[in-house]
């Protein structure tokens, strides 16, 4: 059960619809941030690397020569340039194209072209990358633009027990996919903290799960939630057919599906034969990017696991594309939410208030 107990709506249009509260959200909430960035299989070999913008900061992650994993501002020290792209492989340095300063996969600056007679005065030591953080959690790779931001043990303390029995380093990154919603970020997060909808919405499905003994409680800013599957139902593989069970879990989680959160925008779901993360990464104030990402026992069916997550994501981001659309109505507004059942989303509101100042 909830230990919230009443429910309402507590955000008001514009926090859906207007440019100031993306760029105070980015501020507050996006940047200064753990973001879950690559599978550490992703970052095996030195040189092996990935990129990524966390709010407004654009970061590379990268596996040095000596082994260690490091996170910095892409950005060259030069004239700002993004060195890196995507994700791929250095071979010995991190170049930029622009005028070919190169840097270590430690940081360091190595070449400067023309530097004894252009930078007579430059001293490479004080022109290294800028660092910013990284730190693995059950091998997912997350970084943070602050170097010496909280460790990331801290942000995600008490996320171990709260999953149950699940532990996702001993599981295969499988399947990685985007997916683009016409929505506001937080109209996704609040539909996967929503109990109300799931009778609904995932009929189809989620239907074989007995949402009357849905649990959900909060953590911190944090939200868990587990369910059964219905009775008489497949246990084993309720979600997908023909896949392989995840070795390692206990009873209740072969027979159960969970929802979580990780605040402000990194949900998880558990299920018998998966662990899926699925970010949501705002673009604009009604524009998202899911990013999802499933892991499971190594010789699974990915294209199947793959294809069974998104079919519930799908149905979520095509009701929050509508909610989205409907907000722009002079008429819109929000009537009463289900006291239970709609309460993490009053506990949402309140945690994003906070946070951006309001």
């Amino acid at each position: 059960m909830s230990d919230t107990a009443s429910a309402s709506y507590l955000l008001p249009p514009a926090a859906y619809r207007a440019a100031d509260w993306y760029e105070r959200e980015q501020a507050a909430l996006f940047t200064p941030r753990w973001a879950l960035v690559a599978a550490a299989s992703e970052l095996s070999e030195p040189g092996d690397f990935v990129t990524v913008t966390v709010g407004r900061a654009p970061l590379l992650v990268v596996r040095g020569g000596d082994g260690e994993l490091r996170a910095f501002h892409n950005l060259c020290r030069h004239r700002g340039m993004q060195l890196l792209t995507g994700a791929g492989r250095c071979e010995r340095t991190i170049d930029c194209f622009y005028h070919q300063w190169r840097y270590g996969l430690e940081g360091d600056l190595r070449v400067v072209p023309q530097r004894k007679e252009q930078f007579p005065e430059l001293d490479t030591a004080d022109w290294g990358l800028l660092p910013a953080a990284v730190g693995v959690w059950e091998g997912m790779v997350f970084a943070h633009p602050d170097a010496d931001a909280p460790p990331l043990a801290r942000t995600l303390a008490g996320l171990a027990d709260s999953i149950g029995s699940y532990r996702p380093g001993a599981l295969a990154q499988v399947a990685k996919v985007e997916l683009d919603a016409a929505c506001n970020w937080k109209l996704f997060v609040e539909n996967h903290i929503d109990v109300y909808h799931l009778w609904y919405l995932h009929e189809r499905t989620l239907g074989d799960f007995d949402h009357t003994r849905f649990e959900h409680w909060q953590v911190g800013r944090d939200w868990f939630s587990y369910e059964p599957v219905r009775s008489g139902h497949a246990s084993d593989a309720a979600l997908t057919a023909g896949t392989i069970a995840i070795g390692h879990l206990d009873d209740r989680d072969r027979h159960g599906l969970g929802a979580h959160l990780v605040f402000p925008n990194l949900m998880i779901a558990t299920a018998a034969e998966f662990v899926a993360t699925y970010e949501a990464i705002p673009l604009a104030p009604d524009r998202t990017r899911i990013v999802l990402r499933v892991r499971a026992e190594a010789d699974a069916d990915a294209a199947s696991l793959s294809a069974s997550v998104q079919s519930f994501i799908r149905e979520d981001i095509h009701a929050c594309e509508q909610v989205q659309a409907g907000m722009a109505s002079p008429a819109f507004s929000v009537g009463p939410l289900a006291v239970e059942h709609e309460a993490p989303i009053t506990a949402f509101h309140r945690n994003v208030l906070s946070a951006v100042g309001a």
